[in-house]
């Protein structure tokens, strides 16, 4: 009977139990939308981490990580990939050679740590064959002689990229439905040759204004960006031995993973290549990167290396890059942190309704205490009802929420105008939201204790009222 009336009571002043209920709603889209773009940011975070960057597990000669010195080699290569070859749990992984070198063009020059690869084996524990920009090559596919695949930023750096508005960029821009005046415009620069995109930028500040660059900035930019594909290199380094070495490479390929600092310092080249050149013998390599079948595997598979190869560094990607992990692991308090900040907000105005509630009804529930109405039941009463109000709109926020998340998880949402500034600490400027079904039933669990502390004022305030002095207000 009391869960009755509670209801129905709720519904007595509709425009007012409407008005918090609308709030309440707003206030789970927003948080669970939230934490859906959190959690989105971070799986996508972790993914790269894990298939661009680092792999589920890397192996190296300890003494390898103190300083990243070419003579220290991975001991028992043979016995070790033997073990691997012979792990069920181990779905793939590959050698590689890694050495420091010092990259120069005629127009710049960087340092970069080159990456000699097995072609055919660094594509089943990496996707950076993948990441490939539009119109950067191919990633070694191609015939070249001395190959090198190198980052977006690293062609930048490089000067290997530049921007110009030919009959190309400007039939893309009309494809986009650009205004026909703002390609005007950019007639004037046609066939000109920008070195770097800020150069470029500035001249488009000329002859745009402010708003036409935030309308189609973006587009121009993209559509004007050209590489300088078989562009030669030429790479500064010491060999296996310790002789200066120079080396020529041409540019086959630029990828671009969304994370800046992994970007600026990395290149890929052929194993044989780089073999041959800097004096490595044929079971000489310097990390080894794991794909596991399973990811709830990779605690079990690192202790069983570790116990099998005890003079090898056997580390997971939550070593490797332990920013990544913290984050993965605090963005699961810091979900329910933002939920908790919006429920206490939401519970002030809850409150304020609830004791308007009561302020209306003192008659009333003077007349139910004097007909026999315990404390207990006038209390269980007015938290039924606080709870209600609660529930209804975060019920309706959460499904609503869960759409918006469907949605946007489908389409991805686009912060192209925070893109440098995301990248920058290794986060895509994309993002496709995402939540776990568990995330609702904790936030219902939520709702519903919001719900009680919410009633406690207004229970307290009813419970004070003298049944006599109730039934003789007006």
């Amino acid at each position: 009977m009391i869960w009755s009336i509670s209801w129905k009571n709720v519904w007595r002043s509709k425009k007012r139990s409407l008005i918090v209920i609308t709030a309440v709603t707003l206030g789970t889209i927003a948080g669970v939308f939230s934490a859906g773009l959190m959690k989105g940011w971070v799986n996508q975070r972790v993914e790269n981490v894990i298939h661009t960057e680092d792999s589920h597990i890397k192996i190296h000669n300890p003494e390898y990580l103190l300083n990243e010195e070419i003579i220290y080699k991975i001991p028992e290569i043979k016995t070790l990939e033997q073990y691997l070859n012979n792990t069920p749990s181990i779905k793939a992984y590959s050698k590689r050679i890694k050495l420091m070198a010092m990259a120069s063009t005629s127009r710049g020059n960087t340092a970069l740590m080159l990456h000699g690869i097995d072609i055919k084996k660094e594509k089943e524990v990496s996707n950076v064959y993948t990441k490939i920009v539009e119109n950067g090559g191919d990633f070694f596919e191609s015939n070249n002689r001395n190959p090198i695949v190198i980052s977006d930023k690293t062609a930048e750096q490089l000067r290997i990229k530049y921007y110009i508005i030919n009959d190309e960029a400007i039939d893309s821009l009309a494809q986009l439905e650009v205004d026909t005046a703002i390609i005007e415009q950019l007639r004037s620069i046609k066939g000109e040759r920008f070195k770097t995109e800020k150069i470029f930028k500035k001249e488009l500040k000329t002859i745009l204004t402010a708003k036409q660059q935030k309308d189609v900035g973006l587009s121009i930019l993209e559509v004007a960006k050209h590489y300088r594909l078989r562009s030669k290199i030429v790479f500064t380094f010491n060999d296996a031995n310790g002789n200066l070495i120079y080396q020529t490479f041409k540019v086959c390929g630029i990828f671009k993973s969304g994370n800046t600092m992994f970007d600026q310092m990395t290149a890929y080249v052929p194993q044989s290549n780089l073999r041959s050149i800097a004096s490595f013998g044929d079971n000489d390599f310097h990390e080894i990167a794991i794909i596991l079948q399973d990811d709830a595997n990779i605690k079990t598979v690192q202790s069983e290396l570790k116990n099998k190869f005890k003079s090898l560094s056997v580390m997971t990607w939550m070593e490797v890059s332990p920013e990544t992990a913290m984050m993965s692991g605090f963005m699961d308090i810091l979900y329910f942190v933002i939920m908790i900040i919006i429920l206490a907000a939401l519970a002030f105005g809850i409150i304020n309704t609830m004791l308007m509630a009561i302020l209306e009804r003192t008659k009333e529930l003077g007349m139910l205490m004097a007909v026999g109405m315990n404390k207990k039941r006038v209390f269980q009463m007015i938290m039924l009802e606080t709870v209600f109000l609660t529930l209804v709109g975060a019920v309706i926020g959460m499904i609503l929420g869960a759409i918006l998340i469907f949605i946007t998880g489908k389409t991805g949402l686009n912060f192209a105008s925070a893109q440098e500034g995301l990248e920058a600490i290794g986060m895509s400027s994309s993002v496709y939201p995402s939540i776990d079904a568990k995330f609702f039933f904790i936030v219902t669990g939520l709702v519903i204790i919001t719900g009680i502390l919410s009633s406690i004022t207004p229970a307290r305030r009813a419970l004070k009222l003298n049944p006599i002095e109730a039934i003789r207000t007006d």
